[in-house]
Parts: C-alpha cells; structure tokens; sequence
C-alpha cells in the first residue's frame, strides 16, 4: 500500500512539477504558453470530451474527475480569452496615444497584459496631468451574461451516477434482495421451480406434502417455498451470487459528490454567453490629446469593463471552488490510474494558473475602468 500511495504521489509530483516549471516560462500572467501546452498533452481531455471520457472504474469517482476535468478546461479557454481581449484592448489605446510599441513590450517576468495596460495607464495619467480641472467619466450599461438554461441540469445528471448491481447488493436491507439465481434457490421462485416445492406446484408433479407424488418433486410454479432451480428471478437465499440483483424495498442511490456539483455550477457559469459592456465616454475639457484619450476608451472601455464584470467578479467564487477541488480530488477517491492522476494534475494546474492569469487581467481592466471615471454597475 505504501509503495502504491507513493507512486501515484509521484504521479502528481512529477506532472505537476512538470507544468509548474513550464509555466513559469509564459511569464507573469500568462493563460497559456509551455505550462498549457504540456497540461493539453498530459490530458488531451482538458481541450474538449471530458464528459465522454473514463477515468476511472468507479462511477461516482468517474463521474466528478469528469466533470472537474471539463470545467478546468472551459475556465482555462475563459482566461486566455480575457488575457487576449484586455490585451489586445491595450495595445489598441496605447497605439492610438502614442505609445512607443517598446514601451509595451514585456519586460523580464512581465506578461502581455500588464506590460501593454501599464504603459496605457502611465500615458492616461500623463494626458490628465495637462489641465488641473481635466477629467474623464464613463457612463456604463454593464455586459449581461445568460448561462444555458440545460447545461447545470445536463451536468448534474452525470454527477447523479446509475445505481450499480453491486450498490445494490451491499446496500438493500436484509431479506428484500432477489435476482436470477444459477444456484439451487431457497424461496419464492417467479418462474418454473424444478425441485421441491413447499406449498403448490402447478405443472408435473406435486408439492411435497401432497400424496401423489412420492417425491414432492416439482417441474412447475411453485406456490410456495421452492428449493431447487429457479427459471427467473429467486426471492430468497442462493447458494452463488445473485445475478442481476434487484431490491423490493427503495435503496436510495449514492448522493452526488459536492465537489462534482460544484464543478458543474462553475462549467454553466464558464460557458454563458455575455454580451459586451457599452459606454458612453465624456470629459470635462476636449483639448490638447484629450480628443483623442476619449476616442480610445469609446472604442475600448467596452472590453475592458466586460473582462472585469463578466470574467471577473461574475465568476470570482466559481473559480476558487474549481481551485479548492483541484487541491482535494488527488486525495478523495483511493487508488487512481496513472490516466485520472496524471488529469487531476493538469487540471488543477490549469486551474491555479487561469485564476492568476484573470487576476492579472480584471486588475489591469479595473485599474484602466477606474481612471476613466466608470461608473453604472462597474
């Protein structure tokens, strides 16, 4: 056991350490770059069919290593989404003021988004700082996100894993469970009873007891007791295993596992469609480059306040639970294959790493929202 636990340990020590290390190559902030890329090979299932897939024999631990898994991957399109739209955004407004392309650049462990939205931000300063009473104000109608009315409802449903034979057989109270017995069958038989018969045989010889038959053997329905073969299913004791076991009382099946539910929240909310923030940009006085400060953020501003609404607060708490499951699913189901281990890795990695590329991403939103004079719902 020991040499087991330390193996599939080793499994996320080395795949995480692996993407950690690669990661760091992308630089601050960065959504994709090495760290993505190695966590796509390790799980190919993180770019799309984690729904489909199998990782693992046990349903329940199947079902919720699946759903994570397909959460992870929408969170990480999520954040390379936003780190593209803010940092397009900035470039844009930092070309349209002026802003020499090296001053954008990044700079040692800097990414795309800082470096580009630094820059911007320095220069708005700048072009405010040329009039003591000038001043910008954006009013803003925020964007609106609408999430799949089926798609929590679908994903449930996989969390909400069929109730297996062998669920059945360890959880029906004693005395109720019943199914096809290929073994000699000691109860009620639901079909033809070839053996004895205490009670009614209806069909070749008599039940034992009867008189007419010496033996009390019986080739027929059994009203009764049988004790012998059973064509379908035996209510009663077997001398093998029950095949296709069912219950004749309720056997409430096992509860959904939170995490998997959680999963299933964030992937609705990762996947809804929102529509872009719009703004109306004015200021107090339209002279020197300020003209051209406004023309920006009208064109701007927009996808700004959309990544830090949108992909920032809307889904803040959805991300760190996404985060929290990474860091408790290596733990919560036993022995895994190498397959869900070396997944549970690059998932959760892909999780910790979207989470710090959107911090990046709404702070710089944010910060550029802010000296813009933002306001209606930001």
């Amino acid at each position: 056991m020991i040499h087991t636990f330390a193996k599939r340990l080793g499994v996320f020590s080395f795949v995480g350490a692996l993407l950690l290390a690669c990661g760091e190559l992308g630089g601050a902030g960065g959504g994709g770059g090495a760290g993505s890329v190695l966590g796509n090979l390790a799980c190919p299932e993180l770019q799309g069919g984690a729904m489909n897939a199998t990782f693992e024999a046990d349903a329940k631990a199947n079902a919720t290593i699946r759903v994570f898994v397909t959460a992870s991957g929408d969170l990480q399109a999520v954040a390379a989404k936003a780190e593209a739209e803010v940092g397009a955004a900035c470039e844009r407004m930092g070309k349209d003021l002026g802003v020499p392309a090296e001053q954008m650049a990044p700079r040692e462990n800097q990414g795309r988004v800082a470096a580009a939205c630094s820059a911007v931000s320095a220069r708005m300063d700048a072009i405010l700082r040329t009039g003591v009473s000038a001043s910008v104000k954006a009013d803003v109608t925020p964007p609106r996100c609408e999430v799949h009315a089926d798609a929590e409802a679908s994903c449930k449903g996989v969390c909400n894993v069929n109730v297996d034979p062998g669920y059945i057989k360890a959880h029906c109270e004693p005395g109720h469970l019943y199914g096809k017995c290929e073994g000699t069958c000691s109860g009620k038989c639901a079909g033809t009873c070839n053996g004895e018969c205490q009670g009614q045989c209806a069909g070749q010889g008599q039940a034992s007891g009867g008189g007419a038959a010496a033996s009390g053997q019986c080739a027929g329905q059994c009203n009764g007791t049988c004790k012998g073969t059973c064509s379908a299913d035996c209510h009663g004791a077997c001398t093998v295993d029950i095949k296709e076991p069912k219950c004749d009382v309720a056997v409430k099946g096992p509860s959904a596992d939170a995490r998997c539910e959680g999963s299933c929240k964030a992937h609705a909310e990762l996947t809804a469609q929102c529509t872009p923030a719009k703004v109306n940009v004015h200021a107090t006085v339209n002279t020197g480059e300020m003209g051209k400060l406004i023309a920006t953020l009208q064109a701007n501003l927009p996808a700004l306040i959309t990544a830090e609404i949108a992909y920032g607060r809307r889904i803040a708490g959805d991300v760190q639970v996404l985060v929290q499951t990474g860091s408790e699913l290596p733990s919560a189901f036993g022995q895994l294959t190498g397959h869900a281990a070396a997944c549970i890795a690059a998932a959760a990695n892909a999780t910790v790493s979207a989470q710090a590329s959107l911090h990046v991403s709404i702070q710089a939103s944010a910060s550029l929202s802010a000296k813009a004079g933002a306001s209606g719902g930001v």
